[in-house]
């Protein structure tokens, strides 16, 4: 049927309603075009001809409010829009309108939220399943929304004249699915033409514009709708409508749906925010308990180094003092402000910068390091110093730091020279005896010599020949007692080219009294052992093992004394080897230790330690081993003197 048959139909049936007596009308009814095949909103169910659906009822309550009868037609969009601008039509609803049309038509739009269901091709034969092809949707033609979105077979739609075909192409594998407004007719039709091959595969939720079209200049129509309208949904009847072909709410939708998974989502907020809430009170009280504790930990740290006895400074590698604690300031009588402004190398003795110098080079690479030095306060004071230092493993700080701590030896280096003498002194006590035998025999010379000239029987020869005897004799008894005054000297050190080997000739001509029944077998070869070094202290080493060498084998034995070179050709190794009784493997770690004695009735063990301080001091060392003689073997290392190994003569003595 072409439009200009429609049109004719459509004003027979005008002309028709015009011929009816005025009586006969109780009220003014309202046209209405709605679009075909269109469930749940507008559809005649098949052998009907009544327009039923959610639109329908919609217009039903709204012309009830504006106290008119409604009229339904049912045609195609394009057919209805032309008639509710030709003016055959009072109202238009279901359709989908675009751009230009809505500058030529008033609109009024709900907008409500429908289920759309979907239908699937799914044959029981899993072979006829896998084999599937199809791709494409199937949509209804002319439904609003839907089939609008479907440009073509290219978009992947295929369009169908009503839902019973749409869901034929589906069954028969055409489409892939077929989704519609409605599931009771499309169930309804499935069962009812026994589509074996189609299964409802789930629903979505979607916003759909319930539109009602209204010719522009039918204003009194439009604002009479609206008012209905608002009560309408005021009173809830509008809802009513909706639950009746749509279902429940979206919302209750939802609600239905997710109920139990909101329920658990609220739980599980509030007791997470339960949770951060204790959790956030009980982390605040620990914050402020943490926090007073450090602020007590930090207390006492400040007062820990504050209250040192020892100088503190926190250096960095160049050796700029970061910090310094009091102790610093007041040993070295220099304000703090300046004190932090200065250089470690500052606060050293010229002659030790160098030692300074290496010292801080091995402190940042070993991590650790040690010094002993001389440092100037600004009263000109020298303070006898041990750096102790190790660098700060974790520093917040850019650049790296180390915490110094230097230790005044001053009163410690006045017990040790006075240790050191003392044990001198006792060392002269084991000698004396020796030495008033020395000094008795050229007395006794003299003596007698004496008595020879005072009796007055020699001549002139005899005479001077007792004289010539006389002064020798002197000499000897003068040069043995300046041996031992110098001995006892406690002057300061006085470091000289000293030769071993002559040294020890020197030593052992001290004891001679002491080595009367020990064979003394010597290795030493003059002018090939020079070292640098205070002669008094190096020959109270030397003396002092010696007669620990005597004692050990009660006077009588054998004694060896040799000087050679160590493995690295650096140290001259002097050995004093004895064939006594030796020194117990347990004793051995201990007897360079002040006050240690294996059971001897003389001394009060200070002899190796005075020792080991005074070869510590000439950087050399002393250790004991085992003799192949029965006893103890004593080796001490000492430098050797880089100029007498090239040649040079030594400097005087």
């Amino acid at each position: 049927m072409n439009s200009r048959s429609t049109r004719w139909l459509f004003g027979l049936c005008v002309l028709l309603i015009l011929s009816i007596p005025a009586a006969a009308i109780a009220q003014k009814q309202l046209r209405i075009g709605v679009p075909m095949g269109f469930p749940p909103f507008s559809y005649q169910d098949e052998g009907e001809s009544e327009v039923r659906g959610y639109s329908v009822d919609v217009l039903n309550m709204l012309s009830a409010a504006l106290s008119t009868e409604p009229r339904y037609l049912v045609g195609r969009d394009a057919d209805l829009l032309r008639a509710l601008k030709d003016g055959d039509l009072d109202l238009v609803v279901g359709i989908a309108l675009n751009e230009t049309q809505r500058q030529q038509f008033s609109t009024m739009e709900i907008l409500i939220y429908v289920k759309r269901y979907l239908f699937v091709h799914h044959p029981d034969d899993k072979t006829s399943r896998t084999a599937l092809k199809a791709i494409k949707s199937v949509v209804v033609r002319d439904q609003p929304y839907v089939a609008s979105r479907a440009g073509g077979e290219k978009s992947g739609f295929i369009q169908a004249r009503s839902v019973k075909e749409a869901l034929m192409i589906v069954n028969s594998g055409q489409a892939r699915e077929f989704i519609d407004y409605s599931d009771q007719m499309a169930t309804y039709l499935i069962g009812k033409y026994g589509l074996q091959n189609i299964r409802q595969a789930g629903v979505r939720m979607g916003r759909f514009p319930f539109t009602m079209i209204i010719a522009k200049d039918n204003q009194p129509l439009n604002s009479g709708l609206s008012k209905a309208l608002g009560e309408a949904i005021k009173s809830g009847q509008l809802d009513q409508v909706r639950e009746k072909w749509l279902g429940r709410s979206y919302v209750s939708y939802l609600w239905q749906r997710f109920a139990p998974l909101v329920v658990l989502v609220a739980a599980s907020v509030a007791a997470v925010a339960l949770l951060l809430f204790f959790w956030h009170i009980a982390l605040k009280r620990t914050v402020a308990q943490v926090t007073g504790q450090l602020s007590v930990s930090e207390e006492r740290h400040r007062q820990l180094i504050e209250s040192s006895p020892d100088m503190v400074f926190l250096i960095n590698k160049k050796g700029v003092i970061r910090l310094a604690n009091q102790s610093a300031v007041e040993k070295l009588r220099i304000p703090q402000d300046q004190l932090l402004a200065s250089k470690l190398q500052s606060l050293v003795i010229p002659k030790d910068k160098e030692k300074l110098s290496v010292f801080l080079e091995e402190l940042f690479a070993a991590q650790i390091a040690s010094l002993e030095t001389e440092l100037t306060n600004h009263s000109g004071r020298r303070i006898n110093v041990e750096f102790v230092a190790a660098r700060l493993r974790r520093s917040s700080e850019e650049e790296r730091l180390a915490c110094c701590f230097a230790r005044d030896l001053t009163k410690r280096k006045l017990m040790e020279r006075e240790l050191i003498a003392s044990e001198r002194l006792a060392t002269i006590g084991k000698i004396a005896a020796g030495v008033a035998h020395e000094v008795n025999n050229p007395i006794g010379i003299i003596l007698a010599h004496a008595e020879d000239l005072i009796s007055g029987e020699l001549d002139d020869a005899e005479s001077q020949e007792s004289l010539t005897a006389i002064r020798r004799n002197a000499l000897r008894a003068g040069n043995i007692t300046r041996a031992l005054l110098d001995q006892a000297s406690s002057d300061a050190s006085h470091r000289v080219d000293l030769d071993v080997a002559v040294l020890l000739e020197e030593c052992l001509h001290f004891l001679k009294p002491r080595l009367k029944k020990i064979k003394v077998l010597r290795d030493l070869n003059a002018e090939n052992h020079w070292v640098r070094g205070d002669e008094n202290q190096l020959q109270q080493v030397f003396i002092n093992l010696l007669l620990n060498a005597v004692e050990s084998m009660s006077g009588e034995g054998m004694l060896r004394l040799r000087v050679g070179r160590d493995g690295s050709g650096r140290y001259h190794r002097i050995g004093i080897e004895d064939s006594g009784k030796g020194v117990p493997e347990e004793h051995r770690p201990h007897i360079f230790e002040p006050f240690f004695t294996s059971g001897k009735t003389q001394g009060v063990g200070l002899g190796l330690f005075v020792a080991a301080r005074i070869l510590k001091k000439h950087d050399g060392n002393v250790a004991v081993e085992d003799s192949d003689l029965g006893g103890t073997a004593m080796f001490v290392d000492l430098p050797v003197l880089t100029e007498r190994s090239n040649g040079n003569a030594p400097a005087d003595r």
